[in-house]
């Protein structure tokens, strides 16, 4: 008997599967619960995440620019090109922040139809509930913790053969390193106001967008594989779900004839 839910063949009698440990005779998913389309959301959560790490690597790159801007206007003394400098700073900055809102704004959708998900497999029993998926972003302090055990919850539930904390633990650590760069970079300033100070100061930018983009690139290549293996496998066991419970009509029997 093959498992439904992990497609391994049993030979041996008996209702748990011998490959994922899971009861073969129980419904993939419960026939009344409310479930979502997770396919289309996660492809525009991962174009966007991947829209987002090429900003965030770019700005990396280009924050070379006001850079050299600003040890230009120290060799000229020229005060108007070192406040061009920093309106490229912003530009850049600005750049970067519109895709990773984006990019959040979509993973959090994702994340949210994939937790509600897992409550309509019967052998799941979540820790946290769905509205986690939303809230865990915002709470301090518990932002730090709580998406991640959200994300590891789905993936455990969706990928019950593979094993998801590597995954998941890699996209948190890089999301982190990403996240704590970008708030300290985001609260430093010159220490005087020199052009030498100045100068030092993007070359310090430069430094901390380079190890932003690192945690960037690190954090959504893991995102994106575990929102398409995530999507794949809810849409998969949801579409199977489905059609073992739709009812077998009987065919309609010919005018005429005379059924027994």
């Amino acid at each position: 008997m093959t498992c439904p839910h992990c497609s391994a063949v049993n030979a041996a009698p008996g209702i748990y599967c011998h490959a994922c440990g899971l009861d073969r005779t129980a419904p993939l998913i419960h026939p009344h619960a409310k479930v979502y389309a997770v396919h289309g959301i996660g492809l525009a959560a991962v174009a966007a995440v991947v829209v987002s790490t090429v900003l965030t690597v770019l700005g990396a790159v280009l924050a070379l620019v006001p850079g050299a801007m600003a040890e230009q206007a120290q060799a000229d003394r020229d005060t108007d090109l070192l406040q061009r400098a920093y309106l490229v700073e912003l530009a850049i900055t600005g750049m970067d922040v519109l895709g990773m809102l984006v990019a959040g704004v979509l993973v959090i959708i994702w994340l949210y139809r994939a937790r509600v998900n897992i409550d309509a497999f019967p052998e799941v029993h979540p820790g946290l509930a769905a509205g986690w998926a939303i809230g865990g972003w915002f709470i301090p302090f518990a932002n730090f913790v709580v998406p991640c055990r959200v994300m590891h919850q789905v993936a455990a539930a969706s990928l019950p053969h593979r094993r998801v904390g590597a995954l998941t633990g890699l996209w948190w650590a890089g999301y982190v390193v990403s996240l704590a760069t970008s708030q300290i970079s985001g609260r430093m300033e010159p220490d005087t106001n020199t052009f030498s100070a100045h100068v030092a100061y993007f070359g310090d930018m430069f430094t901390f967008g380079l190890v932003e983009a690192v945690g960037t690139v690190l954090a959504g290549f893991f995102l994106v594989t575990l929102i398409l293996s995530i999507s794949r496998a809810q849409s998969a066991r949801i579409e199977r779900g489905r059609a073992a419970h739709v009812p077998v009509v009987p065919a309609a029997v010919p005018s005429g004839t005379i059924s027994l």
